[in-house]
């Protein structure tokens, strides 16, 4: 089989990658022909090469775009990358998808459970440049994956969610939250067209999105996953303060399902306690508190930074304006936090009191 009708056949069952050994095999050539191949449908813009053997088809209508919709690829990456298809979009991308979205993603999150491909073949010689070899190097569960427009970060979790112990339905909607404080208000009925739909799935705090045009779809987490995913990785943010806003919209979005869910398996308790901490701080739903206070009850917590970032020497460390800082110093005291940078003054905090604060034994 030629090359172009194997890329032909490729698109006409709506299958938008390939590996270099199903390309050789099938069409019968050796992998250096089939190579060549790939570099002249390259300057067609016909395919582009993601790795040295994993490819994207670009269809004709999607050529005046920078880059393919995450939804046509993500998936096949992440089965690539893993031979047992653990993996799940995280990060940043995650909390995109859950609706907070405070910052612009200009960068992917693939989150699996081990790595069975070789960094040394993600770049030819000329693409492996110093700061993609910075970036490796500097957190070793991390690998940047940047080829021309496509931005990817392959998280390698040594806390993947496990299987649950009793499989559910197929297409099990996951709860919604109820205490959303932000609802927009429209002059006119809104207009709803369904484009996707989410599910539970036999993973715990992994759902999954289906997208009914693309008639594609992959695993994402949760929003509680991706609420603790983002606060294991706070270094890798610069300071945990570059996300409080995004954890902040993700609290609308949980639901106390999906928390016990998580305190069901998670096993880092001081990323728990700090997710129990900004929780409390940020959201103060205490249907969403409860569930991590009960987590820590009778247990003595141990004193720990908000964020892995030391302090410098010269840092003005307060908390909020004036008006506030008693109340997060008690919140801080309940957790056994040490804030160690300023809290942004443009997040909306709730209106807690000193009387709110629910006691229990965690310190």
């Amino acid at each position: 089989m030629k090359f172009i009708d194997f890329i032909e056949n490729k698109i006409a069952r709506n299958e938008l990658t390939f590996t270099l050994d199903e390309a050789k095999n099938t069409c019968g050539q050796s992998a250096s022909d089939i190579k060549k191949e790939i570099e002249f449908h390259k300057e067609k813009k016909h395919v582009f090469p993601l790795l040295e053997d994993f490819c994207l088809i670009i269809r004709e209508k999607d050529r005046d775009f920078v880059q393919m919709n995450i939804c046509n690829y993500i998936e096949d990456l992440g089965h690539f990358l893993n031979k047992n298809g653990n993996y799940y979009v995280s990060m940043l991308r995650a909390s995109d998808l859950h609706g907070a979205s405070h910052h612009a993603i200009f960068v992917d999150f693939l989150t699996i459970d081990e790595l069975n491909y070789p960094f040394s073949k993600f770049y030819k010689k000329e693409e492996f440049n110093n700061t993609i070899r910075r970036q490796y190097e500097r957190k070793n569960n991390r690998i940047p994956l940047h080829k021309e427009y496509y931005r990817t970060h392959i998280m390698v979790n040594q806390y993947f969610p496990p299987e649950r112990e009793v499989p559910i339905p197929p297409k099990t909607k996951p709860p919604k939250a109820t205490h959303c404080q932000y609802e927009l208000e429209f002059p006119f009925p809104e207009i709803k067209i369904k484009s996707h739909h989410v599910y539970k799935t036999n993973r715990k705090n992994i759902w999954r999105k289906e997208f009914v045009k693309e008639k594609k779809g992959f695993y994402f987490s949760s929003p509680s996953l991706t609420a603790v995913d983002l606060i294991y990785e706070n270094a890798y943010w610069g300071c945990m303060s570059n996300v409080l806003h995004n954890i902040q919209e993700l609290a609308e979005k949980i639901h106390p399902e999906d928390v016990y869910e998580l305190l069901s398996w998670y096993p880092n308790n001081e990323v728990l306690q700090r997710f129990g901490f900004l929780l409390e701080l940020l959201s103060g739903e205490k249907t969403l508190i409860e569930p991590l206070e009960n987590h820590f009850k009778g247990v003595i917590l141990e004193k720990i930074r908000l964020s892995d970032i030391p302090p410098y020497d010269d840092d003005d460390i307060r908390f909020i304006d004036a008006e506030r800082n008693e109340q997060i110093k008690e919140l801080a005291k309940k957790w056994n936090i040490e804030i160690t940078f300023v809290l942004d003054n443009d997040l909306d905090f709730p209106d807690y009191t000193l009387d709110n604060l629910v006691e229990f034994h965690a310190h």
